[in-house]
């Protein structure tokens, strides 16, 4: 990896004029996802980038579509969002369908995720994919049909953070030749100034502050607020919420054969009960039972270590829906 290429990791970027400036020091070494001008006006918030690397011969990064052409898995996708410091807030199913034998037709899904602008704003956005049977059978082999309709919700989800994420980085391009992968993506993403803050207090103020964030990580205390809620110090933020539906496929084709443990590893960093309503609800879809005969509860499933959590959405999410196990 060039040196040049370090360096424009190391840059901190608080105007256009550095924007720009960057753009076009990064192109030539770099597939650059960065917009050319962006709505500067919190001084605090600056603009920073993190490489990723794509290798166009591995088919866990890449897959072909029908027009010869190169995409990325979601795999990749969520690895450039984990750059970008996009998070995954919440997932749902709006909307499930089932024809008479109960063997599922069609199913909404719908993505929220957070990320922060340089405007200062936190946005949330919500995103909807979709997995249709019909259509499935209709453009679709037999054995391709059969294999998607056993991980339908596994697929409506994957198209929904597909969405989600090309949608929040509209630069980064939904197909590639092979070539464009001999180069580096660079990927913004946008973090607080803490040293411009703490510049805004007295020196005697900034030991003060700096002593109570040692203390707070050797976990000496709590909090360092002293009174009062963290949300009632901290700067008043925005928050937009937009909704995105995908009518049918998306620009980026979601393969047919998407890894459910991507997905499993998106509930990661989500709020434990949504962890939780996710476990329930797939243990319920998929009819699963303990071998053992003990029910599965709240109070058990939080008191499972993270790993051991994600793991098990991973197993219930690459098992068929238990409508799917009837004979056809």
């Amino acid at each position: 990896m060039s040196t040049q290429l370090v360096k424009l990791t190391e840059e901190r970027i608080g105007n256009n004029n550095q924007l720009q400036k960057f753009v076009q020091q990064a192109r030539t070494i770099a597939n650059v996802v960065f917009p050319e001008t962006l709505p500067f006006s919190d001084k605090y918030c600056r603009l920073g980038a993190e490489i990723v690397t794509v290798n166009p011969n591995d088919d866990k990064q890449v897959y072909q579509n029908e027009s010869g052409g190169y995409c990325l898995h979601l795999s990749k996708l969520n690895e450039i969002a984990k750059a970008a410091k996009i998070r995954v807030v919440g997932s749902r199913i709006l909307e499930r369908k089932v024809d008479e034998t109960g063997r599922v037709t069609f199913i909404s899904h719908e993505v929220t995720v957070q990320y922060r602008t340089v405007s200062g704003e936190m946005i949330k956005e919500s995103y909807t994919g979709k997995y249709d049977y019909f259509n499935d059978a209709a453009t679709k082999s037999e054995k391709q049909t059969k294999s998607r309709r056993k991980h339908a919700e596994a697929l409506a989800e994957s198209n929904a953070l597909t969405r989600a994420f090309n949608k929040v980085l509209p630069q980064l391009p939904q197909s590639f030749n092979k070539k464009d992968f001999d180069k580096p993506f660079l990927i913004p993403y946008v973090e607080e100034d803490k040293n411009a803050l703490l510049s805004e207090f007295s020196p005697e103020e900034q030991k003060s502050i700096k002593k109570e964030l040692a203390r707070q990580k050797l976990g000496i205390v709590d909090t360092i607020y002293q009174s009062g809620s963290p949300a009632n110090n901290s700067r008043q933020v925005e928050e937009a919420v937009v909704t995105e539906e995908v009518t049918e496929a998306p620009k980026t084709e979601t393969p047919p054969n998407e890894d459910p443990g991507f997905i499993s590893e998106t509930y990661r960093e989500a709020p434990q009960n949504e962890r939780t309503e996710k476990i329930l609800q797939l243990i319920e879809l998929k009819k699963f039972q303990d071998p053992k005969g003990t029910p599965f509860t709240q109070a058990r499933i939080e008191q499972s270590p993270l790993d051991s959590q994600i793991k098990f959405i991973k197993k219930l999410l690459e098992m068929p829906d238990a409508e799917e196990a009837l004979p056809i």
